[in-house]
């Protein structure tokens, strides 16, 4: 928590107005998005590394799962671990909001991502989770909760057989990756298609497929690191032409990026270049 509070005042004393759509304020905390399924062998302990050890404050948020043992399996998982002090969130508006602002990493259980915006919705949480990830709370999640990490959020409706434009529904997510549209089990699912369609309707905003056994790390400066089996799909369309077209029409767009990020390389949207282990800065 000493470091949260740190980062907290920073925040207060000397906030900078972000103008890169890749970077974040100095203080924000990491995000750590997994693609679903098993998740990758080294994130738990990682993401506890990052927290600050194992006495780090972690809160589970079920609330996209159907499942009634779903907080309590989570947290049996994280203790497992090693992490000594895990809770699940109360389904008390005030509750959790006392818990969101006193955690060092939130993580959020998969299910259904439109489940989990409801929820925050329905308590007034979305401004509570996006000012506590700003003072640098690690915000983590794996499929439903990494859906939910993108500003425009894909629901699951969409277009898997073929290339149609406008066939990817877009709604309104927690905003704190910036400038991405993230997608899960994505190789695993066959799911290009409605990736494809998503960056075609917002072609400032990159793709992120993430697959099963895998995570990315995204750093406070935006940059991210593969972990896991990778690799991370990403389609990049901010220099791509997208040709006039109606919704329900076939996709047609030209000079589209598509890159290929493996296990344990690093990536920054603003370089469009991956970088070995090797060269990566160590943390």
């Amino acid at each position: 928590m000493i470091f949260r509070t740190l980062a907290v005042l920073l925040a207060t004393l000397a906030f900078i107005p972000d103008e890169d759509p890749f970077s974040s304020a100095s203080a924000s905390g990491a995000l750590i998005v997994a693609g679903g399924g098993s998740l990758p062998a080294e994130l738990r302990p990682r993401a506890l590394e990052m927290a600050g050890g194992t006495d780090a404050e972690i809160l589970i948020v079920p609330w996209a799962s159907a499942r009634e043992n779903a907080g309590s399996a989570t947290q049996e998982a994280w203790q497992q671990s090693g992490a000594t002090q895990v809770s699940v969130i109360s389904e008390d508006a005030s509750q959790a909001r006392n818990a969101i602002e006193q955690a060092d990493l939130i993580w959020l259980v998969g299910g259904d991502q439109s489940r989990l915006m409801d929820a925050f919705r329905e308590r007034d949480l979305i401004e509570v989770i996006q000012k506590s990830h700003s003072t640098g709370t690690i915000i983590a999640g794996t499929s439903a909760g990494a859906a939910v990490m993108s500003r425009q959020m894909l629901t699951g409706n969409a277009q898997l057989e073929a290339l149609i434009a406008g066939s990817t529904e877009l709604v309104e997510g927690l905003g704190l990756w910036k400038g991405v549209l993230v997608d899960q089990h994505f190789l695993a699912r066959r799911r290009w298609s409605r990736l494809f369609a998503a960056v075609a309707s917002q072609p400032d905003q990159i793709g992120v497929g993430i697959d099963e056994q895998t995570a990315v790390i995204v750093d406070p400066d935006g940059s991210w690191q593969v972990i896991g089996r990778g690799p991370v799909v990403v389609i990049d369309g901010r220099k791509s032409q997208s040709l006039p077209q109606e919704k329900g029409a076939m996709l047609q767009m030209r000079d589209l990026q598509v890159h290929l990020i493996g296990s344990d390389q690093s990536w920054n949207p603003g370089s469009s270049a991956a970088k070995e282990p090797d060269d990566e800065r160590r943390r």
